[in-house]
């Protein structure tokens, strides 16, 4: 673990720093990031000025590396949504995304950095081996520069997305806006060290609507509350923890549905080589593909209760109850002394 030494002559109270665009990630770059599954009772809402959060008991269930990308070094998108420019980006979203008529391969978001801003110009794909790009009518910035205790953003963003298939057209529309409120600082904790921080919080109000042939056939609100601590000259998020609010009793909750904290590669794996065990189809409508036989499994709501456990069939097929509502969860899959944690939504329609 390393640590950071803070404070200054023995005095408690944590300076208040300030996040400008050399802070956050330059092309070239890449950093490992842990993940956690929710637990019950961490509290994430909690902030104010000279705050000290403390999550050094995060699990690292499983882990990622994200790599940050000059334009040259995708360039088949090198000529789309401004990324001729110095300033640009690119950032790999995903691998691949199945859907039942096609495979989205090689996701990337195109980013620009100023002194001003982060935002996000487009996004690029490829679809039967052909590069798609879609630029965002209205671009979505992410940061608004520089950041500092106390300020206050709003910002929009629309994007449009447009497939053709043999039977039809596919259009994905998503609208919404961003508010951003720089809403403490102090020192935060977590497996990776401690550091002097500003958190952020995002309240991103968003809809989402699919169209087939032109017609509206599917709308859903997609809002979530994102929480970022941010530290100087890490580039990315010490710690970022996204979900959506809840009110248990009297108290409003988040309910994390991703926990990512900066972290060290462990000389431990943390979760199955991918040739092994490859969660499959995610977004699930009722069936999991888990070609691990005979490994045990829990699936967790977001609360972290447990609501189905027991082994994996040995057709490495798992159908999932009727009963379970739309939504997201984890399942932990046990094998070999190892066990990790995945995400997955499941819907049903």
């Amino acid at each position: 673990m390393r640590m950071h030494l803070l404070g200054l002559f023995g005095l408690s109270a944590w300076a208040q720093i300030q996040i400008t665009s050399s802070d956050l990630p330059s092309a070239g770059q890449s950093f490992t990031v842990s993940q956690s599954r929710p637990q019950p009772n961490w509290d994430f809402l909690s902030t104010g000025p000279n705050y000290t959060w403390n999550f050094d008991q995060l699990p690292a269930d499983t882990q990622l590396v994200v790599r940050w990308q000059a334009p040259w070094e995708v360039p088949q998108y090198i000529f789309s949504c401004g990324n001729a420019s110095l300033q640009a980006l690119l950032f790999k979203i995903a691998d691949s995304i199945r859907t039942p008529l096609f495979t989205i391969r090689n996701l990337y978001a195109f980013l620009r950095k100023s002194n001003t801003k982060m935002s996000i110009q487009g996004i690029g794909a490829s679809l039967n081996g052909i590069p798609l790009t879609q630029c965002y009518q209205d671009e979505d910035e992410i940061y608004m520069l520089p950041l500092s205790y106390g300020r206050t953003d709003s910002t929009t963003f629309w994007l449009r997305i447009d497939l053709s298939t043999p039977n039809g057209n596919f259009t994905l529309a998503q609208r919404g806006y961003r508010l951003h409120h720089v809403d403490g600082y102090g020192q935060l904790t977590t497996p990776y060290g401690s550091f002097t921080v500003l958190r952020l919080r995002r309240d991103v109000h968003q809809k989402d609507t699919l169209y087939w042939n032109g017609n509206p056939i599917f709308r859903t609100d997609t809002s979530y509350i994102e929480l970022e601590w941010l530290g100087q000259g890490q580039s990315i998020p010490l710690l970022r923890v996204q979900g959506n609010l809840r009110q248990i009793g009297n108290n409003l909750t988040l309910i994390p549905a991703v926990i990512q904290f900066k972290d060290e590669s462990s000389s431990t794996a943390l979760s199955f080589p991918s040739e092994r065990f490859i969660l499959s189809p995610n977004p699930s409508h009722g069936i999991l593909r888990i070609p691990t036989p005979g490994a045990s499994y829990q699936i967790c709501d977001l609360t972290g209760k447990v609501i189905l456990s027991d082994e994996v069939p040995q057709d490495g097929i798992l159908s999932l109850p009727p009963t379970l509502p739309d939504g997201i969860y984890f399942i932990k899959v046990a094998y070999d002394a190892q066990e990790s944690w995945y995400r997955f939504s499941l819907i049903w329609n």
